[in-house]
């Protein structure tokens, strides 16, 4: 695979690339992982598409500040770099909310979406059944200069558990890793709403494991019915990370909506 880094608003993303041809996809990892979780895709669909893997800014060996309010205009930074008048956005859990804004603030520039394990703000968890993210207790452990406590509670997050041991080994991989920058940043928030789907119409796959949170496994409901033109997938027994541990389902997938859509 190539590396590159590509100028962003105050920084700069490392990304990488494999594969040639088209169509292109754009991989989105999640929030406080890297590019590194997307490993199986690489080897996966690197035969029948080009993969651009860029760190998000804030996280992996991406140089530029955090801000998720800033990451749609990195993907038009990323398409532009590389002469590409549109692409697919392969988004994972937090990174969908910057894909689906992307694609309906620029909708000449996304070709498609395909959302694993993504957020809709009409499912939000049942403080009674799921516990919600614990961003206050994270936020002040970063500050404290207790990182390690911090990935700790959130290593802990049903969202992240799993008994798949590849999974558990390259989560682990990762967070060892991760920096915390982004809890340090002022609060940022892109709204995931009927309104936004409405507005969407590029082909979208949405896919979500069947172990995931009950609010992910709803959010995919949402999504599916809200977007214009959207399919689901639910593979069964996969968790959050339905990626890596149910890697040849979800590349299967993949290559199934775009040969439908793109062949």
């Amino acid at each position: 695979m190539m590396q590159t880094q590509v100028a962003v608003d105050g920084g700069s993303l490392s990304v990488e690339i494999a594969g040639a041809g088209k169509p292109v996809l754009v991989m989105l990892h999640g929030w406080t992982l890297d590019r590194r979780m997307w490993r199986h895709q690489v080897r996966g669909l690197s035969d029948c598409a080009t993969l651009l893997l860029p760190d998000r800014r804030g996280f992996g060996r991406s140089q530029a500040p955090p801000g998720l309010l800033q990451e749609p205009d990195d993907i038009l930074a990323l398409l532009d770099h590389f002469g590409l008048a549109s692409a697919i956005l392969v988004a994972h859990s937090q990174a969908g909310r910057v894909a689906l804004t992307a694609a309906a603030r620029h909708p000449e520039r996304v070709a498609g979406l395909v959302l694993l394990a993504a957020a809709h703000d009409a499912a939000p968890p049942d403080p009674v059944t799921e516990p919600a993210l614990p961003f206050a207790q994270l936020v002040e452990h970063v500050r404290a200069g207790n990182l390690p406590a911090a990935v700790t509670l959130w290593r802990d997050h049903p969202m992240l558990r799993t008994d798949d041991a590849e999974t558990f080994l390259l989560l682990d991989e990762m967070l060892a890793d991760y920096q915390g920058r982004d809890l340090l940043s002022p609060p940022a928030f892109l709204p995931v709403t009927d309104k936004l789907l409405a507005t969407i119409t590029c082909p979208s796959l949405v896919m979500v494991g069947d172990l995931d949170t009950p609010s992910r496994m709803a959010a995919a409901h949402r999504l599916c019915q809200g977007l214009r033109r959207a399919a689901m997938q639910v593979f069964v027994r996969a968790g959050h990370m339905a990626n890596i541990s149910h890697a040849a389902a979800v590349n299967q997938a993949i290559i199934e909506y775009v040969t439908r859509n793109f062949r």
